[in-house]
């Protein structure tokens, strides 16, 4: 039977009684075993096979596929991918239940042996959940495909009967099928419904805005911080219950409470974080004040064995990542519990994550769980997919002010201002020039607030003639190094090149 004749009669199911009824009946059902997968996402930080599937694809997506996606779809690339699954097993339980109640009464005999296929996969995924150790999601599918499944044959069954005895008479036959369907549907829509809202709360949305215009605060506030991550679903980890394993080529292995880690000596340190996919002029970018301990110390007390590496790092949500042994063991590579004066939160990576200066914020981990010592040099998530080992920050300035809307008029005096950020080398000279880059002026530098934050800048411009303008920056770090010019792509080493904003002058 070729496609077309499927649909035909498919189609032709579907605009019977039994096929439209059997359809409700399936996406009732569908909706029932969705909701117990969101249960068990939200409140037994179980994936969902949803989840599975995607972090198994993914990975093997061509990177440059991975970043048209975002550029199309913007920052609800991943949610929209969720709800797209999600529909989709909708879609496929209605029309399953619908091709079941229309088979089932056509051949009421063989109503017996479809009920038996359909909750056979349930009893595979149960087994295969006991046989396998950390299969929460096999027993998680089970149990949806036998709510689904029982969503579906139920209610056939109670109406036609394995015999006559089972329902008597016709009125207590329409009472009882009536409660069942209103039942399923309120517990359907209305459970569905409330746990979609917390699970929305916990989607990972990738900020990609473009922050052309306005200075920032000079410290981000939290619910503005940049975030990106590798979930559909970021995780939310138990602080009572977490810990902190360090081990590997250590002399002495250890593990720390959050209460332990807190009791350690503090630093603070005012540190500006940028994402690796940040764009030339992006708005992935941010600068907090944080809190925590030295990384260094931590590995000192384990005794780091000779022919170290590299520190593995390993996080709830199963991320892994890496940087050398050396760089921890610089005194500003901070394991942070507290941003900009408050707990960490969730999308940042509670209860604890690093912070590691002067590189890009993918080995920065957020919901670290353990440290491990290792002597190769291990490549993490983003490495076996052609991202950059060392990650070492490019220099990086902007104009946010003025920006395209506002209005310039010749004679007339405008600031012009923005960022310029350097990593740990620093910023020591910022020029801004207004004609694109051909002729360059020195800018006057804000005061530093720390080496590793962000450093503004200013001007004054008077331009003196009417037209169009593109105003532009560069930056030369601390030890001399100059912005550069050529443009180039994040992947794999970060973007390159200068923030133009054009302008008219009226």
């Amino acid at each position: 039977m070729n496609i077309s004749n499927t649909l035909s009669n498919t189609a032709t199911s579907f605009s019977k009684p039994d096929g439209r009824e059997g359809f409700s009946l399936g996406l009732r059902a569908a909706a029932l075993g969705l909701l117990v997968l969101f249960v068990g996402r939200l409140y037994a930080n179980v994936l969902t096979p949803i989840e599975s599937v995607a972090n198994w694809v993914i990975p093997r997506i061509p990177m440059a596929w991975f970043e048209t996606g975002l550029d199309v779809l913007g920052g609800y690339a991943k949610p929209l991918l969720y709800g797209g699954f999600a529909g989709a097993l909708l879609l496929v339980g209605a029309l399953g239940g619908s091709a079941y109640l229309t088979a089932s009464r056509r051949r009421p005999a063989s109503r017996r042996a479809i009920g038996a296929l359909t909750l056979l996969p349930a009893a595979a995924l149960i087994v295969a959940w006991l046989l396998v150790a950390d299969g929460g999601v096999f027993g998680l599918s089970a149990l949806a495909w036998l709510v689904y499944a029982l969503g579906v044959v139920g209610p056939v069954l109670v109406r036609e009967g394995f015999s006559t005895t089972e329902v008597q008479s016709r009125s207590r036959r329409r009472f009882l099928e009536r409660g069942l369907t209103t039942g399923a549907t309120l517990l359907a829509v209305g459970g569905l419904g409330a746990v979609l809202i917390k699970l929305v709360e916990r989607m990972s949305v990738t900020s990609v805005d473009v922050r052309t215009a306005g200075m920032p605060a000079p410290f981000t506030p939290v619910d503005e911080f940049y975030q990106v991550s590798k979930n559909l679903v970021n995780p939310q980890v138990d602080a009572a219950s977490w810990r902190l394993t360090l081990s590997g080529m250590v002399e002495r292995p250890y593990a720390l409470t959050l209460p332990q880690l807190r009791a350690l000596p503090p630093v603070n340190q005012d540190e500006t974080l940028t994402c690796i996919s940040n764009p030339v002029g992006g708005g992935l970018i941010g600068n907090a004040h944080w809190k925590g301990v030295s990384l260094s110390s931590l590995l000192e007390r384990a005794g780091v064995q000779a022919g170290a590496v590299d520190v593995k790092l390993t996080c709830a949500d199963g991320y892994t990542e890496s940087f050398p042994i050396a760089k921890a063991m610089e005194p500003e590579v901070v394991l942070a519990y507290e941003m900009n004066g408050a707990p960490l939160t969730d999308s940042h990576g509670a209860p604890a994550r690093l912070l590691v200066p002067n590189i890009y914020g993918m080995k920065n981990t957020k919901w670290l769980e353990k440290i491990e010592i290792v002597g190769t040099d291990y490549q993490g998530y983003w490495q076996r997919q052609g991202w950059s080992d060392t990650a070492i920050i490019q220099l990086i300035s902007q104009v946010r002010v003025p920006g395209k809307a506002d209005k310039i008029q010749a004679g007339s005096a405008v600031k012009v201002g923005g960022i310029a950020f350097a990593g740990s080398r620093g910023v020591a000279k910022v020029e801004w020039s207004a004609d694109a880059g051909t002729t360059w002026r020195e800018a006057r530098l804000g005061e530093e607030v720390a080496l590793n934050s962000w450093r503004f800048w200013e001007a004054d411009w008077t331009p003196e003639r009417s037209g169009p303008a593109v105003l532009t920056a560069r930056v030369t770090d601390g030890k001399g190094a100059v912005q550069i010019a050529e443009e180039s792509p994040t992947l794999p080493n970060g973007s390159t090149g200068f923030h133009l904003v054009p302008v008219n002058v009226t």
